[in-house]
Formats: C-alpha cells, sequence, structure tokens
C-alpha cells in the first residue's frame, strides 16, 4: 500500500481565484480570425477609398495601411509589457520594413503579370488577405522569438529551471532536492497551491514530522493511469473511480504531474489554479513535462540515499542501545559481584584436627552458588551450600536474603531439617516468581566427627571412606517453593583420613 509524504506549500491568498473560462478549440480559433480579417479588409477597402476621394492622396501610399490594420485586427495579444514594446523596437521596425517591401513587391510583381482586365484592388486586397492569413504563423514565430528575446524575466526563468536541472545528477539529499523543485515550480508557474508527494519506505513511514502522510490503495485506478500516462495531467479531464482522485479534488488540484522512474510512481506535484486565475500556459505545461524526466531519476536517487542514511541511523541507534544495555548490564555484574563477595566468609574456620579449603570460581561473570561456616555455641559447627537460580542482580540479592535468613535462624535452632524449613517458609513469602533456592545444611562436630545433615534440593556431597566414595544421600524440595515442607535428617560419623567434597552444579555441568 503506498504512502506518500505530503510537504505543500500555504496557499498565497485568503481565498482561491476563480479560473477563467476555458479557450475555444484551436480550429474555431483560426475560423474566427479568418472571418475578422475578412470583414475589417471590407471595411478598410471602403474607407481606404473615401480616403483617398476626399484628401487626395495616392492609393498606392494608402494601401500600405492595409496589411497594418488586418494584423491588427487579427492579433493576438498575449498581455505583452511596455518594457518588451521598447526594447524590441528597433528589431520590429527593420521586420516591418522587409515585409513591407515584400509586400509591395509581391504587389507589382502581380500587377504586372496578371492580365489588365483584373482591377489592382482585387489584387492589392487578395495580397492583403493572403499576406495576413497565410505568413501570420511566421510572424508569430519571428514575434514569439523577438519577446523570448527582450523578455528579461523568461530569460531568468529559463536561467533558473537550466541551472536546477544541471545540479540534479549531483543532488542527492531530498529535503535539498524537493525544496529547490517546489522553489522553481512556484517563481515561474505562481500556482495558488502546491504540494509535492514523495513515496516513502517501510523505514520513513511515520517519521515525516510535520509533513502530512497520505495512504493510497495499491490498486487505485488513478496510480495505474500515472505510469502509463506519465506527462502533465489536468484534473477536471479524469474521469476514474478513484478514491485518491476524489481526495485530490477535494484539495482543489488542477494539475498532476506524474515522477515516475523504472515503472514505479516515486513522486506526484499537485498544483492548484494560476494565482491570477489565468489557464496555465502550453509553454508553462510543456516546461514541467520537461522537468518531469530529470527530476523522477534524482527523486528515486535521493530516496535511496535517504533510505540508506535511515538505515545507517538505524545501525547506529541500534549499536547505541547495545552498547548502553552493555555498560547496564556491566554494571549491574558489577554491583552483583559486590553483593556476592559480601555474602562470602571471609575467614575459613581454624578447627584443630579439621582442614577446611573453600574454592570459588563462577561459570560467568556473576554465579547464585554460595557456601557459609556457621559456628554454634556449643562448638559445633554449621556447614552450608547452596544454590540460587537465575544471575545479576536478583541472584545476588535472593543470595543474600538466605545468607541473612540462614544466620538468623540457626541462632535459636540445632536441627538441620528445623533450620531448613524455617528459611523455606519466610522465603516463600518473599522470593520473586520463577525463583527458588537449592541447599545443602551440614552440622558437624569437631569433638566426635558426627555429621548431622539435610538437604533441599541440592547435589549431595561425596564422601571419601578407605580409598572409595560415596554420596550423602538425602532429598527434599527446595526452599521457597511450597510453603510447609518438611525435609528429612540423615547423620554419619566421619573418621580419621576421611574427606567430604561440597560442591554446586557448576562443577558436573560446566565445560
Amino acid at each position: 500500500m503506498p504512502v506518500f509524504q505530503v510537504t505543500s506549500i500555504s496557499p498565497q491568498s485568503a481565498t482561491p481565484p476563480k479560473k477563467r473560462a476555458r479557450r475555444l478549440p484551436y480550429q474555431w480559433y483560426i475560423a474566427a480570425r479568418f472571418v475578422v480579417g475578412i470583414t475589417i479588409a471590407g471595411l478598410c477597402f471602403i474607407m481606404l477609398n473615401k480616403f483617398t476621394q476626399t484628401f487626395h492622396v495616392s492609393s498606392d501610399t494608402v494601401f500600405i495601411l492595409l496589411p497594418v490594420f488586418l494584423s491588427l485586427a487579427t492579433a493576438h495579444f498575449r498581455g505583452n509589457n511596455f518594457n518588451i514594446l521598447l526594447r524590441g523596437t528597433p528589431i520590429y521596425l527593420l521586420l516591418t520594413a522587409c515585409l513591407t517591401i515584400i509586400y509591395y513587391s509581391t504587389i507589382i510583381l502581380g500587377i504586372s503579370f496578371i492580365q489588365q482586365s483584373i482591377s489592382s484592388y482585387i489584387i492589392i486586397i487578395s495580397t492583403a488577405l493572403a499576406w495576413t492569413i497565410l505568413l501570420e504563423p511566421v510572424r508569430t514565430y519571428i514575434q514569439k522569438r523577438i519577446e523570448r528575446r527582450f523578455n528579461v524575466r523568461n530569460r531568468e526563468a529559463v536561467k533558473a529551471i537550466e541551472a536546477f536541472t544541471s545540479t540534479l545528477r549531483e543532488e542527492i539529499d531530498l529535503d535539498q532536492l524537493r525544496e529547490h523543485f517546489i522553489t522553481i515550480i512556484q517563481q515561474n508557474m505562481r500556482p495558488y497551491s502546491l504540494s509535492l508527494w514523495i513515496r516513502t519506505s517501510h523505514e520513513q513511514q511515520g517519521k515525516s514530522g510535520s509533513s502530512e502522510e497520505i495512504t493510497s490503495a495499491a490498486d487505485d485506478p488513478l496510480i495505474a493511469y500515472m505510469l502509463r500516462h506519465a506527462r502533465v495531467l489536468e484534473v477536471d479531464h479524469l474521469q476514474l473511480d478513484s478514491p485518491l482522485l476524489r481526495d485530490l479534488k477535494l484539495r482543489a488540484a488542477d494539475i498532476l504531474l506524474p515522477l515516475a522512474s523504472q515503472g514505479e510512481l516515486v513522486g506526484l506535484l499537485v498544483m492548484g489554479s494560476h494565482l491570477k486565475g489565468e489557464r496555465y500556459t502550453r509553454d508553462e505545461l510543456a516546461l514541467l513535462d520537461t522537468l518531469a524526466p530529470q527530476v523522477a531519476p534524482a527523486l528515486r536517487v535521493a530516496l535511496l540515499v535517504q533510505e540508506q542514511k535511515e538505515q545507517a541511523r538505524e545501525r547506529e541507534r541500534i549499536e547505541q542501545v547495545r552498547v548502553r544495555e552493555h555498560e547496564r548490564i556491566e554494571q549491574e555484574l558489577q554491583t552483583a559481584r559486590s553483593i556476592q563477595q559480601a555474602s562470602l566468609p571471609g575467614d575459613v574456620p581454624a578447627l584443630a584436627g579439621w582442614q577446611f579449603a573453600p574454592y570459588y570460581q563462577p561459570a560467568r561473570e556473576v554465579g547464585g552458588d554460595f557456601y557459609d561456616f556457621l559456628p554454634f555455641a556449643d562448638g559445633r559447627l554449621g556447614i552450608v551450600i547452596g544454590d540460587v537460580t537465575g544471575k545479576g542482580i536478583p541472584a545476588a540479592l535472593l543470595m543474600a536474603t538466605v545468607h541473612t535468613m540462614l544466620r538468623t535462624v540457626v541462632r535459636g535452632m540445632n536441627s538441620p531439617g528445623e533450620i531448613l524449613a524455617r528459611v523455606n517458609e519466610l522465603l516463600v513469602a518473599e522470593i520473586p516468581e520463577g525463583m527458588f533456592v537449592t541447599c545443602f545444611f551440614a552440622l558437624l562436630d569437631p569433638q566426635s566427627g558426627h555429621l548431622h545433615y539435610a538437604n533441599a534440593g541440592h547435589e549431595p556431597p561425596y564422601r571419601q571412606h578407605k580409598g572409595s566414595a560415596a554420596e550423602l544421600w538425602a532429598t527434599g524440595m527446595p526452599l521457597g517453593m511450597l510453603p510447609g515442607t518438611r525435609y528429612d535428617e540423615y547423620e554419619i560419623t566421619l573418621s580419621p583420613g576421611d574427606s567430604l567434597l561440597f560442591y554446586s552444579d557448576g562443577l558436573v555441568e560446566g565445560p
């Protein structure tokens, strides 16, 4: 579905100008001029007869005025200004002298070679009529060239347009191209309203800022018609069942200029009526037809360049987001490491006849594993190892919470199973959804070697005894999952030379 970004120029007056009536077809116009010429020639013939009889002036001298009268009667005035007339006067005088010589030469030759039975008046009148009608295109052509030569405004307009078209191959900035194109049209055609519709890509949709966006159906008949007729179109002449055309008529559009490149409609110039209410001239419409095939490819290139810039900005934005996210994660990990280091025991217990060798190495930046040594008042030592699900600050905070709960609960209890059950009840009310904690709690009597333990879903430790190894098997639900959970207790007596290995899942799941 095509989406157009519309850049509009505000109307140059409060109320739109009223369109002037359309001119008659050109064939009727020529016929009317011919009838007027014949009528004026007859009147001139009668007046010249009266003039020569009254003032006794030579008819040869007076008949020089006949083609002048006929030309003035049939002249097509196009609002030429006084400046053009003054600047072109020498050329006009020279042209008149040349045409007069040709005119008189034609009459003299006609009288010399045609039979004397034919009146000289008939020859003169027929020559004047032929001069007026047949040579009118020549006069019109020469007059246009003179006007173009001395019309400063037109020369400046042509130079401005030539300068604009010469920069099209180098202009790749869409905003600059759009601004220059609109300025050229506005200055040289002076429409009441003007808007440039540019087809946008998916990346650019919704990023037009203050510009209006218009959506059209992909199968709108007007789009297909403009692709087939990529030239100036007058809205009043279009008879299509098109929602887009109805929208354009509501916007008081008068002229459409499709900008198509490589079979795709990349833009559309929409012009209102002329500021003075006049019809746009053929030269002005031809100017649009000349600009369209040059502007459309340049517009397509500028759109591709802008799309690439948008993609580059999007990649840069994503990269910036990634960098910021990386910095945020790094900061979060640093905070988690600080929390984790603060929760781990700083000293290793020194008990006669016993040796403790803790080792902590997270598989990633921050892990959820923890361990602790909890001394009891009666000389026993609590040994704790656990693992919190998740990573980062949430896991570190939960680990610190469990660590605090364990240190608080052990002060009033002596049973590993009861300690885990109590911590579970406290944790169920506070633990975030989807998280839990595994924990193995052992209570060691250094004097007798008696080990009393319970397990809350953690990996069971291994005991090495007389050259063989066996698990300290015990099961139980992880902490924080279900309220009211009970934990079975088990016990063994360690012998001199025995070793215990407490570990987390990182040991068995690591690479």
